[in-house]
Order: structure tokens, then sequence, then C-alpha cells
């Protein structure tokens, strides 16, 4: 049995598992497309094999967080609860934007309208923070932020009106997030927002979950590989989604549940045994989500030469495996660094 105030060691570590998923989503879409596309042979079979496997990875943190908002943060009065968020995700989110803007600024100034001045730069940081854009997976933090906003109100619904809750936790299944470029759509919204729900409704009966999840081990494992096996075959046939809703978008939704069960169920008999790199990894999840894409983009500049006179997709493969090591190691020692200046408020800075 699971206290509610208790450092749940598999959840934790299941954040480790769920940022190595989304650095895996960039580092090989990043290497083909930040260098030139699908310009050669069997690129394209590498880039339908990243996206399947990891696109949508942050759903995997949109359903811990509501995992852990029901097994851990609701015993926590809501002073508490939104002080936290505003010290452990917002005051990072600023820095991290503020700092990120300020390293792309070589490149915003490419921008006709906008000059080498103080006024110039907080302009486009404010903007930048309104907006998620300071790099390409911020927006997510935003999503993240009004999740944490609406959570009072969906624990309400969730206690009172139990098969709306359960209504709204499938919303996913027929309302998509908005694709590239414009993460940011209402839509978005509802989808997370609707897995954020299902994970805490899901730590409402953490227990009875567990057990279904043994129980049902090899279902889950089927529909992991069926849902896996068709999101495939749309990137093969080249699906074209629509405005508001995407199949692609709801097989994700389907495989990455089943993932995140059984991933959390294999994680949960390994409590008293957990991995101590995966625990490490749970550290500085935040960190890395913060600063991966900037490590990225240092390897891709760094490979460019390379895949301009010989781009195969070997070497592609290759590059985006150093993609995915550089930025997973260069993050957590640049959050390592801070925190031996910073101390105990690194968590403002970098998230860890």
């Amino acid at each position: 049995m699971i206290t509610s105030t208790s450092y749940i060691k598999h959840l934790h570590a299941f954040r480790g598992f769920a940022i190595l998923n989304v650095v895996g989503a960039h580092a090989w879409s990043f290497m083909i497309f930040w260098t030139g596309g699908l310009t050669a042979p069997g690129l394209d079979w590498l880039f339908w094999s990243a996206e399947t496997i990891f696109h949508g990875s942050t759903l995997y943190f949109a359903i811990i967080s509501g995992l852990l908002f029901t097994l851990v943060l609701k015993t926590k009065s809501w002073q508490q609860f939104f002080k936290s968020k505003f010290t452990n995700v917002l005051m990072p989110y600023i820095v991290i934007t503020m700092l990120i803007t300020a390293y792309y600024w070589q490149y915003i100034l490419q921008r006709p309208e906008v000059n080498n001045t103080l006024v110039d730069y907080l302009k486009i940081a404010l903007m930048n923070l309104l907006n998620g854009k300071a790099d390409i997976h911020l927006w997510y933090i935003l999503v993240l932020l009004v999740m944490f906003v609406v959570t009072p109100i969906l624990y309400r619904i969730q206690l009172r009106l139990p098969v709306v809750a359960y209504f709204l936790a499938a919303t996913p299944l027929v309302i998509s997030r908005s694709p590239f470029p414009d993460f940011l759509m209402p839509q978005s919204f509802i989808y997370f927002i609707g897995a954020y729900l299902l994970g805490m409704l899901i730590g409402e009966h953490y227990d009875k979950v567990k057990s279904l999840i043994t129980r049902y081990k090899f279902w889950l494992i089927g529909i992991t590989v069926l849902s896996s096996f068709s999101l495939f075959l749309l990137y093969v046939y080249n699906y074209k989604p629509g405005t508001f809703y995407s199949m692609r978008q709801t097989l994700v939704y389907i495989q990455k549940v089943a993932i995140c069960l059984l991933v959390l169920g294999w994680l949960a008999e390994r409590e008293t045994r957990m991995p101590k790199w995966l625990n490490t990894l749970g550290n500085y999840a935040f960190s890395i989500f913060f600063l991966h894409v900037i490590f990225i983009g240092l390897v891709i500049n760094a490979v460019r030469p390379v895949l301009e006179d010989s781009r195969t997709i070997e070497f592609v493969a290759l590059f985006g495996g150093a993609n995915f090591f550089a930025a997973i190691i260069g993050s957590i020692l640049v959050a390592k660094v801070v925190q031996l200046i910073f101390g105990r408020h690194a968590r403002k800075l970098v998230g860890s």
C-alpha cells in the first residue's frame, strides 16, 4: 500500500524513462531535418521508426504529473501546490527563456524588424515567454502551467463527477493536439489535460491498476505492438491529419498509455532495487527537458560538414545517437554546475 506522503521511487524513475523518450523524439528527427531532410535512401524509414517509437512522449510527463498529484500532492494545501509550481516550473521557465533568447540572439537579429538593443531583447524574450517559442520544445511548459492552474477544477470533477472525469480522460482519442508548427492551439490543451486527468484517475485507484497491469500484461503488450505497427503504416502511406482530429494522435495516445502502464508495472516490481542511473535521470529530468535541444544543436553544427560530403542513413543514424547521448550528458553536467554554484536555489534556475 502506498501512502499519499511517501517518496515513490518507481514514479521518480519513470520521469527518467520519460525524459529518455522526449530526447529520443528530437535526437534523430532533428538530425535529419536540420541537415537537409529526407534526401538520402533509407532516411524516411529512419524517421518513421523514430517517430513511431518516440513521438508524443510528452504524454508520459502529463500522465505522471496527474498520477503524482493524486498519490503525493493532493494532501498539500493549494497554496503549497501552486507555490511549488511557481518555484519549480514557472521560475526556471522564465530563466531558461531569457537565457535561450540571448543564446539565439545572433539568429534573431537576422529578422529585419529586430534591432540589437536591450529593449528589443526584452520584447522578444517577453514574446517567447508568452508563446513558448524561445526553443522548439518549450511550448509544453505553457501547456503544463495551464494543467496546473485547472488542477483544482479537475480534482473536484474527479471527486464529484467521476463519469465526467473518465469522459475527459478519453477526449484525446477524438480531439488531437495541434501539429507543427502551431503547437499551442486550443485542442492541444484539451489533449494534454485529458492525459493529465487520466494520470489523476490512475493514481486514485493505483493499487487496483497495478493488479490489472499484472493480470492483463500481455494484452497491453499486444496493444503496444498493434498501435505501433499501425502508426508506422500511417507514416509509410503519408497519412494527412485533419485540423482537429488526427488518427495518428489517437494511436499515439493509445500506444503511450499502454507503454506507460507496462513501464509503471515493471518499475513498481523493482521499487527496492531501482537502477541508480534511472533515478539520476529522474533527478535531472526537468533540466534535461529545458536544455537538451541546445546540445542537439551543437552536435548538428559539428557534424554538418560530414553530412554535406557523405549524407547516408548510417551517418545520420550514428549522429542521431550522438545527439541523444550529448543532450542527456551535457544537460546533466550543466545542471550539476548550476547546483554547485547556487546550491538549493538551482531548481529555480534550471529545474533541478
